[in-house]
């Protein structure tokens, strides 16, 4: 919205300085984007609240001001209007979107134009003159925020309207080449015959006023902001009209808008001919916030009397009183000292909590008089090793992809019977449910790996055969010597995987996920954790051993004792399960197992000094074992590690032998010379011939 300070100035005093105006606003909460003083009367480009249709407006801007500075607010004068008998008849069809709708004629005496101050003001906001009628409306727009529109008496046929379009109805908007489909539904002001306006939006060419208008009907309504805001964006038509509506009008302006648009016509030739009629039953609901000057004083941190909270709430437009509340039981005023602040019609979009009311004080003093300060807020207990444990296997184990999900703590016998188990196995005793109203809850679970594997079968049938999912829970294992006297619990991490880790694409055939990529989550979750997991062959006593593939699983070990399983679901299993394609694999953590304190490497500061790096190349028979030639390089002074780097097969005297090249890197923290590191190279060279230079090792 652009405006100019010199015709700001007609409604509320401000400081000579232009740029001091600028500041004041900012300060107010109506930002400036844009400060020209190069224009005539210095213009601001001002950027708006979307919630704030009030200040869509030269009087809202005003009385913004006016809150902090106490200036009083100078609004122009407009003709009061008698409602009565309509000038035309009117139909409200649309009560729920139309809360108020006035109607004033005017009919033309002669031929006049707007003053000069109106003209000036329409030039502040880069609009043309369109003629009295039209400047009018544009005028009161400007200065009041209530969008008005004129339609040509003699163009209309029938009662006015106000309803929603019909499926297929048509429409010509101002200035467009040519009529346009409304949908169905939008708010409209019709005749008969046509539509005459999209309603809080645009009017339409078939009624516009003209030069040769001798007789206009001057519309002026609040429109619900939702109506207008979806009609213009369902047409693609933005007007300065429908800015103001679809940010929440004032219902109780219409009157006073009108009047205003006969004021400024009566000065270009214009009267104004019978009654206003209106129609509508909005009523103002009399919204009031009971305010507690303490507690806003202890939020705004500044010391002030209940007299000076009242007067700059005032200065906005709020009526302040006595509050409190009555006992519906025994008329005791409760809360005397409250305030009961009254909210104007033009703030009822937007101020609904005491909450609000503080924003509009910290505003009137400014929010660089206020003191700076944070309120007092209990930090409470740092998490648990348990809640840090917990946090860090999520991010792990959402960062690879899988989905937190919550199963059951009960299953079926039939769940059981499809892992091909019988009694005596590990997993067949289960806490059992005397008279189970649903199958479905007859065993407490004691594993979570039926469910899993159910888990990916239920995806499959539904052709989701991708599925990565995870939960912390608990089991339940019979056991009358536990504290409950049924069973122990235990909490068990588990994830199941099938499908692709890498799904296949045009750059390759993809990567199927295996036992190896729950490996890398197991090894993962170690390093989150700070415990050095590792794996081993499963252990004996392991309940799942015989339900996983022999050969693709393992025990997870921390200081070489089993805290779970990973593995590839048994094949028997896959097919008890009708898995046609899947291959599933499965991971169970013992939870109170990895519940101990993180273990980090100790650090261990860099050498001073970069360690020596050589390289030697030897020749080997085609059968010799190469780690033989590593262990005779062993014994060395300095010697930190060897490693294989290349490798060249080749023949001699018609012999298949490989050549090997070994790297050699010594410790740097001594003071050895080039020479000696020499040496020791000749020294290595003469531990593999003499250990295995009779088996053809030789020096390349």
């Amino acid at each position: 919205m652009k405006i100019r300070v010199d015709v700001l100035r007609r409604f509320i005093s401000l400081p000579e300085d232009p740029q001091q105006v600028r500041v004041l606003l900012d300060e107010v909460g109506v930002e400036v984007k844009r400060f020209d003083p190069e224009v005539p009367g210095v213009q601001l480009t001002l950027e708006l609240l979307a919630n704030r249709g009030d200040h869509h407006c030269y009087a809202g801007v005003a009385r913004e001001v006016g809150g902090r500075t106490g200036a009083p607010l100078c609004l122009p004068v407009g003709r009061a209007l008698a409602v009565g008998e309509p000038p035309h008849p009117l139909v409200l069809e649309a009560a729920d979107l139309c809360p108020v709708y006035t109607l004033t004629r005017l009919v033309r005496e002669h031929e006049g134009a707007l003053d000069a101050d109106a003209l000036s003001l329409l030039e502040s906001a880069g609009l043309q003159s369109k003629g009295a009628v039209v400047d009018a409306t544009n005028v009161a727009n400007l200065e009041l925020g209530q969008p008005t529109h004129a339609f040509d008496a003699a163009t209309i046929r029938g009662p006015i309207t106000i309803r929603r379009s019909r499926a297929g109805e048509q429409a010509w908007p101002l200035f467009a080449a040519e009529r346009v489909t409304l949908p169905e539904g939008t708010l409209v002001i019709a005749d008969d015959e046509k539509v005459l306006a999209v309603a809080g939006v645009i009017g339409c060419e078939e009624s516009k006023t003209t030069a040769d208008t001798e007789v206009v009907l001057l519309e002026s309504a609040a429109f619900d902001p939702v109506a207008v805001r979806k009609a213009s964006r369902a047409l693609g038509i933005h007007t300065d009209s429908s800015a103001r509506f679809e940010r929440g009008s004032d219902f109780a302006l219409p009157l006073g808008g009108a009047g205003r648009v006969a004021a400024l016509l009566e000065t270009a030739g214009w009267r104004v001919n019978g009654a206003t009629g209106s129609v509508g039953g909005w009523t103002d609901p009399g919204r009031v916030v009971q305010l507690d000057p303490d507690a806003a004083r202890r939020f705004l941190g500044v010391e002030v009397s209940d007299a000076e909270l009242t007067a700059r709430l005032e200065r906005y437009g709020f009526l302040v009183g006595p509050g409190g509340t009555f006992d519906v039981l025994t008329g005791e005023l409760r809360h005397p000292e409250r305030l009961a602040v009254r909210v104007p019609t033009w703030r009822l979009h937007d101020v609904q909590f005491v909450q609000d009311l503080y924003e509009e004080l910290a505003k009137s003093f400014g929010y660089d008089n206020t003191p700076i300060g944070l309120p007092p807020i209990d930090l409470g207990g740092l998490p648990s090793l348990a809640e840090r444990s917990r946090a860090a296997v999520d991010e792990v184990l959402v960062g690879h992809g899988f989905y937190e999900v919550i199963t059951d703590g009960f299953y079926s016998r039939a769940l059981r019977d499809r892992l091909g188990i019988t009694e005596g196995h590990p997993l067949w005793a289960h806490v059992e449910t005397a008279n189970a109203l649903d199958r479905a809850y007859s065993l407490l679970k004691n594993s979570c790996f039926a469910q899993a594997v159910e888990a990916v079968a239920l995806n499959a049938n539904l052709g989701a055969g991708a599925v990565k999912a995870f939960e912390l829970t608990t089991t339940f294992h019979p056991d009358t010597s536990a504290a409950n006297g049924v069973c122990r619990e235990r909490r068990v991490l588990w994830a199941v995987g099938s499908g692709f880790e890498r799904e296949p694409g045009w750059a390759g055939q993809g990567r199927a996920l295996d036992v190896y990529t729950l490996r890398g989550v197991v090894a993962a979750i170690g390093q989150a954790l700070g415990l050095p997991l590792r794996f081993g062959p499963v252990a004996a006593e392991e309940p799942l051993r015989d339900l996983l593939h022999p050969y693709r699983s393992a025990s997870v070990l921390l200081d070489g004792r089993p805290v779970g399983v990973v593995g590839e679901v048994h094949p028997s299993v896959v097919a008890s399960f009708k898995l046609r394609k899947a291959r599933p694999v499965y991971l169970e953590l013992g939870w109170e197992a990895l519940l101990q304190p993180a273990r980090r490497p100790p650090f261990v500061p860099p050498p001073s000094r970069q360690p020596a790096v050589r390289e030697l190349a030897f020749t080997l028979p085609h059968r010799l074992e190469a780690g033989r030639v590593t262990a005779a390089l062993q014994g060395l002074a300095g010697l930190e590690r060897t490693a294989i780097i290349d490798r060249y097969d080749h023949e001699e005297d018609g012999a298949p032998v490989r050549t090997l090249t070994w790297q050699l890197t010594f410790s740097g923290e001594t003071d050895r010379t080039a020479e000696e590191t020499n040496a020791l190279l000749e020294q290595a060279v003469a531990q593999v011939t003499a250990a295995l230079g009779a088996e053809g090792v030789k020096l390349r």
